[in-house]
């Protein structure tokens, strides 16, 4: 464990030095800020005219669903692109600096190596998902929120963005290309999400129900709606896990090259 410790230290360092988290960063503050105002003023204005109506007529609205549900929706698609493009040089630039050899003859197993890249990544991941929790916290002084929604949704988050640089790293070990990288890590990512598709073709109750559950998106909804499900948790930590033992393979056979 203290060899993937250092890796990930390393691997950390190494990213936060860079410019490239600070652009990716810049892009989705950015991004966050204009369509997050857009939802509020939106919210405000549609509260505004539930007013103006008679009280029997008022349709109650969700600050929850309405504004952070939308700011959750667009959070996860920016995070995405931006965990593919932040784990592509995991091992990408390992591989073209010619110190992945140096890494493959080091006195650590390769499971610490694909643990400290993965731990390295979900760290940058977490930091982004934190900078997206601010947003429906601006607003804290102006309305009241739901704290057990908001909580289980950014768990359920952070769960999912752990599964996303996992895919991350996994596409990252398999080539030196980094656009290769990222393009692998979009089309997996992708898949998880619209994997649940394939269950509407499926002949029978049983199958359409399986490929429902290993849709993402199934699990990542019932976080949003604040249920903090057991069996959400353990598909996240098995997605989790099976891209990261995935790549601890590829490690191994690397050094019987």
């Amino acid at each position: 464990m203290r060899g993937a410790l250092t890796i990930a230290g390393k691997d950390l360092r190494n990213i936060f030095a860079s410019p490239l988290f600070y652009v990716l960063a810049g892009i989705c503050s950015i991004v966050w800020s204009l369509l997050f105002l857009l939802a509020v003023e939106e919210f405000a204005n549609r509260s505004l005219m539930q007013m103006a109506v008679p009280p029997e007529q008022q349709q109650g609205m969700s600050l929850h669903f309405t504004i952070i549900a939308r700011h959750l929706s667009l959070v996860n698609l920016l995070l995405v692109f931006s965990v593919s493009a932040l784990t592509m040089r995991l091992f990408t630039e390992e591989k073209k600096n010619r110190t992945f050899d140096l890494l493959l003859t080091s006195p650590v197993t390769a499971t610490e190596i694909a643990l400290g890249k993965w731990m390295a990544g979900t760290v940058t991941a977490w930091a982004l998902v934190l900078l997206s929790a601010l947003y429906p916290l601006s607003i804290l002084p102006f309305a009241q929120l739901e704290w057990g929604l908001l909580f289980s949704s950014y768990f359920g988050l952070l769960l999912l963005v752990m599964v996303y640089v996992a895919v991350g790293v996994f596409a990252s070990s398999l080539t030196e290309s980094a656009v290769l990288a990222v393009i692998m890590a979009l089309v997996f990512n992708i898949m998880l999400w619209f994997v649940g598709a394939a269950g509407e073709s499926a002949d029978g109750a049983i199958a359409r129900a399986t490929f429902d559950q290993l849709n993402v998106g199934t699990h990542f909804i019932e976080f949003v709606k604040g249920s903090v499900s057991i069996a959400g948790i353990v598909y996240f930590a098995s997605a989790t896990f099976l891209f990261t033992l995935l790549t601890e393979r590829v490690i191994e056979s690397f050094r019987w090259r």
